[in-house]
């Protein structure tokens, strides 16, 4: 489904003083009534003189990048996803490769990489922030050639990630309720953990490769991690009694994580990680279970990406 809403109707003044294309690709299930809001807010909040815009609106899995393809075909030079971390991975992975720019609505749970951007969670401000963002290039990840912007985790939040996969309730509450099940459910397993320098062998709670710092809802699992600097920040929460995993919850609020007693972190641009059996797996909250070697590795400047000003972190 498309609408299109060009703002220059004279044909003579929209060649001189042509707004750049910006497509909207919305997730419709990732909030109430968002279908109405979204275009409530672009046409009240963008700014109409510097972009000529469109909607089209996702219908299943995978169908962004899908609709992605179409827009960059089409010659739409921005592609705003409007819903999770999911959507934006979705019509990310697209774009790589293109000069076409990223941009961010937060209308998902977390909302990890719009936080850390500085989108916030507001639909309405994140639309007005678009009118003066900057375009900022920032790295990528990859996980046996899949993309991830944000983070990739094996573990207890691959746990979470997939026990919350097709479900309709979201939000807080429900992540909050998941991960408490998923942290007395889950035991550590034994991980190999090949890096540039080193090999570790650990019974692992979590292993987050981290390109950024943020799950969401503020909740930071690698404090130092950068969206720029060309590394990953690799953060293994290794076997310990649970509540100390209980316990330490506040320390991802105010940076503090690598201060825990069962918390090793490096940094690196490779990783291979090992371990038997089914694992629980998330690229950017998108749950997986995969058997076999996971290899991840850094790709630097590899997507373009709409900044609110004075936000990107160097």
């Amino acid at each position: 489904m498309e609408e299109s809403h060009p703002y220059i109707k004279n044909e003579f003044l929209a060649g001189l003083l042509r707004p750049k294309r910006i497509l909207f690709i919305v997730n419709p299930k990732a909030g109430t009534h968002l279908h109405k809001h979204i275009r409530e807010s672009v046409n009240k909040h963008l700014n109409h003189r510097k972009f000529e815009y469109g909607f089209r609106f996702t219908e299943r899995s995978e169908h962004a990048k899908e609709i992605t393809k179409e827009g960059i075909a089409e010659g739409y030079e921005i592609i705003v996803a409007v819903g999770g971390d999911g959507s934006i991975n979705e019509v990310a992975s697209a774009l790589l490769g293109t000069d076409v720019v990223l941009g961010i609505v937060p209308a998902g749970s977390g909302n990890g990489l719009a936080m850390h951007l500085g989108y916030g969670r507001d639909i309405d401000e994140a639309v007005r922030k678009i009118n003066t963002a900057e375009e900022h290039l920032i790295d990528i990840g990859l996980m046996n050639g899949h993309p991830f912007i944000n983070i990739a985790g094996i573990g207890f939040d691959g746990l979470v990630s997939n026990m919350m996969k097709g479900s309709n309730w979201r939000g807080f509450l429900p992540y909050f309720l998941k991960s408490v099940e998923a942290g007395l459910k889950y035991t550590p397993r034994e991980c190999r953990i090949e890096l540039e320098d080193r090999v570790l062998t650990e019974k692992c709670f979590i292993i987050s490769i981290a390109n950024g710092p943020m799950w969401g809802y503020h909740f930071q699992i690698a404090p130092d991690a950068r969206l720029d600097d060309g590394f990953f920040e690799v953060v293994i929460l290794k076997e310990a009694p649970k509540w100390q995993y209980f316990a330490a919850v506040p320390s991802t609020l105010n940076g503090k994580i690598y201060d825990a007693a069962f918390v090793e972190h490096f940094t690196t641009k490779r990783v291979k990680i090992s371990a038997p059996g089914k694992n629980h797996v998330h690229l950017d909250g998108e749950g997986l279970v995969l058997e076999g070697d996971l290899e991840f590795e850094i790709k630097p400047k590899a997507l373009k990406i709409l900044v609110p000003k004075q936000k990107i972190d160097s």
